[in-house]
């Protein structure tokens, strides 16, 4: 199956040297290689900068392994720039703009910071992922590109996750990053249902949150380019999508079920209302075999997946389900209380826990970002970087919504809407999305596709 985002005319030279051609398979392998990195917790720690009782993670200066793979991609692309006159596409104006404008209020916050050495890290990691998303409109020609590096993340995370499921802790693979489980620890992500203590998959990831989302973003790529593959690969594909799908459950991540779930409804309204009753059929099939796969795991799982989904009043009665929503709760409304007192220049980009100590110095909860985005966005960079966000966020969908007339809704535009709005899902009730190395990965992964399949939209779209 091929599915190829044609650009407009003149945007691809007619013929390419020998060293850009190296320069640009190079630069794709090494685009992979991020990608299937997105969700691991392995990394290197540049600055130890500890400021107890907050976790560390949101203090200290990190290379995560994706990191060096997003910056040999960039590097690559830069040298390739040498190589031809092309001019540099800057993907929807209505898109960039406010992309940059979150950037560059995160650098003005810099100068109000808490934390200005802080800020200044998190603001030059959004100035990276500026460029990959710029490398992506102007360098990424097909949908299927994503396709093995994607499979390649899920397959490996399943396989993790759902080994550490059956043992009920970690399996022993430090050397990548993963972390020391148990099931019975204290401080270890568990859920549990009539006194039992369930390990949710962590995988390589750092939280089963973190590895839920990448799983479901993973999942809507590849629900995507299924409903238009050739049938040769679809046995493979299926089994892929059922054992990611498992892990997925496995996280216990509701956010992440519900960004998975909603998304693959949007893929198949829109696959209706195209009148590609094809792949619609074939997302039926797809879907089918995986619930009947994942059946007996809900059944048997069934009491956690009611705790998880308030069943029998949990989130009442369940002290941990008490403490997740109280806690969420408290920390929402702690971030509008910092932006109601910092509401033009925010407490600087990435400095929220920081804040939060010096104003509730007896929290009872975790220092941590609220959970949800736009909120860690007003309180951070001020009230004009969460309307740069909240635009950027909502741009697409008015886009869409106005030009839905003359719009070629086609198969890589539903897939990377569907991408889009699993990614948006997550950040109304998490906070990766904004501020840690994974979720903004898949957040300029999903905003750079949704422009450059946009755009090619009102080109020409070939698919077979």
């Amino acid at each position: 199956m091929s599915i190829e985002i044609k650009r407009g005319p003149g945007s691809l030279p007619s013929k390419w040297g020998k060293a850009e051609t190296v320069l640009h398979r190079l630069s794709l392998f090494t685009f992979g290689a991020m990608l299937i990195l997105s969700p691991f917790r392995i990394r290197f720690v540049m600055l130890t900068r500890p400021i107890p009782p907050i976790y560390k993670d949101y203090t200290d200066f990190m290379l995560f392994g994706s990191d060096v793979f997003l910056l040999i991609t960039l590097a690559l692309w830069g040298v390739m720039r040498l190589f031809n006159s092309r001019r540099l596409n800057y993907g929807p104006i209505f898109l960039t703009i406010p992309i940059v404008g979150v950037i560059l209020t995160g650098f003005i916050s810099a100068i109000y910071s808490i934390d200005p050495a802080l800020t200044l890290y998190h603001s030059i990691r959004l100035l990276l992922l500026f460029g990959l998303y710029l490398y992506i409109i102007n360098e990424i020609h097909r949908i299927e590109e994503l396709v093995l590096p994607v499979s390649l993340m899920l397959f490996v995370q399943a396989i993790v996750g759902i080994g550490q499921i059956l043992r009920q802790q970690s399996i022993g693979m430090g050397i990548l990053g993963e972390l020391d489980l148990n099931a019975t620890w204290h401080g270890v992500s568990v859920v549990t249902a009539g006194g039992i203590r369930s390990l949710r998959a962590y995988g390589l990831a750092d939280h089963p949150n973190i590895l839920g989302g990448c799983l479901a973003f993973g999942l809507v790529i590849i629900a995507g380019w299924y409903v238009t593959s050739k049938a040769r690969w679809r046995t493979i594909s299926t089994a892929l999508y059922c054992l990611a799908s498992l892990a997925l459950f496995y996280t216990y991540s509701r956010s992440a079920w519900l960004a998975f779930i909603s998304a693959m409804i949007i893929i198949l309204a829109l696959l209706y209302r195209s009148k590609r009753l094809v792949a619609a059929r074939n997302w039926t099939q797809l879907v089918a075999a995986c619930f009947i796969v994942l059946l007996p795991f809900l059944w048997q799982n069934a009491s956690y997946l009611g705790v998880r989904l308030n069943s029998q009043r949990s989130f009442q009665q369940n002290p941990q389900e008490n403490q997740s929503i109280g806690e969420r709760l408290l920390l929402n409304n702690a971030a509008n209380d910092i932006f109601a007192n910092h509401p033009l220049t925010g407490v600087g980009l990435g400095a929220f826990p920081l804040a939060l100590r010096d104003r509730y110095p007896d929290l009872p909860v975790d220092y941590q970002p609220a959970h949800f985005t736009l909120l860690d966005a007003a309180a951070e960079v001020g009230i004009f970087g969460a309307l740069a966000y909240a635009l950027a966020m909502t741009a697409p969908w008015l886009a869409l919504w106005l030009n839905r007339k003359r719009l070629a809704i086609s198969p890589p535009l539903i897939t990377v809407t569907a991408l889009l709005w699993a990614v948006s899902m997550v950040g109304f009730f998490d906070y990766y999305t904004w501020l840690l190395a994974p979720g903004r990965i898949w957040q300029y992964l999903a905003w750079g596709l949704w422009g450059l399949v946009y755009h090619s939209s009102h080109l020409s779209v070939a698919y077979d």
